[in-house]
């Protein structure tokens, strides 16, 4: 069985075309997911064989039943994190994004090495050949920039410094007409452009062109290279995009708070990357700081739930580099590359290249560090909250947490976040958590209210849902439900006076009865009955206690047995989520099983990429909004 989920994800792999209709994917790895979580019950199922006399068959291989618990939910979420973007994607020309080949690639090749070996039709797939060797041949209709490497082992020691080394040849373009440095150094120290200048040239005849700072100057008059002074107030990522535009060469490399620069920043291992690995569309190296300490840059990103998480490191390596989604270091890449994705003229520091990863991730392409190749720096890049403000703002994020592990929390206004029409809202994405917590702050208020009132009330409908599934406001809702005593009608109209500050007002439905508090974007509504459900479900003795649930950090009263409440009301699948009604066409067998067509999916979404989309997140679990970073 484990070999039959490997040789599923091989074959999607092998054949499926840059462009697919991606029904067919989801399929596929549905059946996966399917197989892996059942080896699960196969030691369970082998003894119920034996116990009945049946003798098992000879082919469950013993990795059934040695394959950790753990392993096997590790490598189910990965192909079901690829499984949704497929079933999200469903029935529209897509392309596939980079990303999903690395993942495949791994879990098949742990579910049977042999498969990745097969997977690749190339027999020789690494960075250099032998000594022994033929030199590889040129691909045809695929330009070679860079001559290739030779590894010879021999004579390494103790240092190991040239073990990789380039090999003789004709066939290539002369190094100027490939790459151009690009120094954006308006914020350097002066007088350190012209030294990285002289060093970049004493190993390279490649063009430079270097945006300095108004008071610092070039002692050079080497030709083919060209001096951009900055002034105070010019925009940044305008002036670089305008000079990528105006490079001759199909490369160029992006060096970034250099101070030095030897052989070991070698740019011909980095252009050879991208010309061997077509999905990898930027390589960088590691760097070294005036300290002397050193990083790989590689960094890991998520976003969900406006929210991005940052981490050092990386999953997955080819050709002793890393696949990363972001680099903190100097990198090369195509100019036609930046040209089609071209810097945000929003954004200046560290964050411009933050952004611009960040939209490098969301296209799909890949990555790459190669920690051989290191870059002298001043310091390495280091970013507090007013650098991480403007990239907040640009992706709607009200939490970020950075690769050096500080966390960062934005409001509302601050991440250009708008609680406006929560409904038309939720019919796409999730609420965002700034404006649950303004809905969760009016509940509070009135609530408390009502306890030091003595006043008796129950949270119910999707408010006792909310609790029930994730101890607080649901992300796809707009609107609180509560019940009172019919007595307390009221005492419970008097809160108004309290809500002045938050403009909230009463509108009354049915005297008595019914009445709303409207809030900006939000409402609360009040039903009374005679009676609460604690005055009919509890025991006698308990009648007098509520039952209290966990709601936002605080403990409010609830329906009396809630689980079951939300079971009978919501009907089959209540655990598992679903956009709000408000926002669906139901059908009457819907009605009939409590409410939902299909619990567990959601509407598809407006804006594909965005990180709020529902349909990004699974139709069930609560672990996925509480903690989105979560590994399973």
């Amino acid at each position: 069985m484990v070999r039959n989920v490997s040789s599923t994800l091989a074959h999607f792999l092998m054949n499926r075309p840059l462009i697919l209709m991606l029904v067919v994917g989801s399929c596929v790895f549905m059946l996966a997911i399917n197989q892996l979580l059942d080896i699960r019950s196969t030691k369970a199922r082998l003894e119920e064989l034996e116990r009945s006399g049946t003798k098992p068959h000879t082919r469950h291989p013993k990795l059934l039943e040695e394959m950790a618990v753990d392993q096997r939910r590790r490598l189910a979420a990965t192909i079901a994190s690829v499984q949704r973007e497929l079933q999200r994607l469903s029935g529209t020309n897509a392309f596939i994004d980079s990303k999903w080949h690395l993942k495949l690639a791994a879990v098949a090749g742990e579910l049977d090495p042999r498969m990745t070996l097969s997977m690749d039709s190339k027999i020789w797939d690494h960075s250099a050949r032998l000594p022994n060797m033929r030199p590889a041949l040129q691909v045809q209709n695929k330009p070679r920039h860079v001559c290739p490497e030779v590894y010879d082992i021999k004579n390494g020691a103790p240092y190991w410094r040239n073990n990789m080394r380039l090999e003789n040849c004709s066939d290539i373009p002369m190094l100027k007409t490939v790459i151009t440095a690009l120094l954006p150094a308006c914020n350097w120290e002066p007088g350190k452009a012209d030294i990285v200048v002289n060093k970049i040239r004493k190993l390279y005849d490649i063009p430079i062109v270097v945006i300095v700072s108004s008071n610092d100057v070039l002692n050079n008059d080497q030709t083919n290279i060209r001096v951009i002074q900055c002034y105070e107030g010019d925009n940044e990522s305008k002036t670089i995009n305008n000079l990528v535009q105006s490079i001759e060469t199909p490369f160029v490399f992006f060096g970034l708070n250099l101070v030095h620069f030897d052989r070991q920043s070698s740019l011909e291992r980095l252009i050879r990357v991208l010309d061997d690995l077509d999905t990898v569309k930027v390589a960088g190296g590691a760097a070294r700081d005036i300290q002397g300490h050193w990083i790989h840059g590689c960094l890991q990103v998520r976003m969900a739930y406006y929210q991005a998480y940052f981490a050092s490191g990386y999953y997955y390596s080819k050709y002793e580099c890393m696949y990363c989604d972001d680099i903190l270091t100097s990198f090369v890449t195509a100019k036609s590359f930046v040209t089609d994705m071209p810097f945000s003229t929003e954004l200046y520091g560290p964050a411009l290249y933050r952004d611009w990863f960040a939209k490098v991730r969301e296209n799909g392409h890949l990555v790459m560090a190669c920690p051989d190749i290191m870059f002298y720096v001043n310091k390495h890049t280091d970013m507090q909250r007013e650098d991480w403000l403007g990239f907040s703002k640009k992706w709607e994020l009200q939490k970020i947490r950075s690769y050096d592990t500080m966390n960062y929390n934005f409001t509302c206004e601050e991440a250009n976040i708008s609680c406006e029409a929560p409904l038309e809202h939720i019919r796409s994405y999730l609420l965002p958590p700034c404006c649950a917590a303004l809905m969760e702050r009016y509940t509070a208020k009135l609530l408390h209210y009502g306890e030091r009132k003595h006043l008796k009330y129950e949270l119910h409908a999707g408010s006792v849902l909310g609790a029930v599934k994730m101890g607080s406001y649901l992300p796809w809702d707009f609107d609180m439900d509560i019940y009172y005593h019919c007595k307390d009608y009221d005492n419970w109209l008097q809160v108004e006076t309290l809500f002045e500050e938050e403009k909230c007002k009463y509108a009354v439905g049915k005297e008595g009865v019914y009445v709303t508090l409207n809030c900006p974007h939000f409402f609360i509504e009040l039903y009374c009955h005679d009676k609460l459900s604690a005055e009919l479900e509890l025991p006698e003795e308990y009648q007098n206690i509520s039952t209290t649930i966990k709601y936002a950090g605080n403990d409010f009263r609830v329906i009396a047995n809630p689980g079951r409440y939300c079971r009978n009301k919501m009907g089959f699948d209540d655990l598992k989520h679903a956009a709000h009604w408000r926002t669906l066409t139901l059908s009457k067998n819907a009605e009939a099983k409590g409410g939902y067509d299909n619990p567990g999916n959601w509407n598809k979404c407006k804006a594909l990429k965005h990180h709020s989309c529902l349909d990004h997140f699974p139709g069930d679990g609560n672990l996925p909004f509480l903690e989105p970073f979560l590994l399973m």
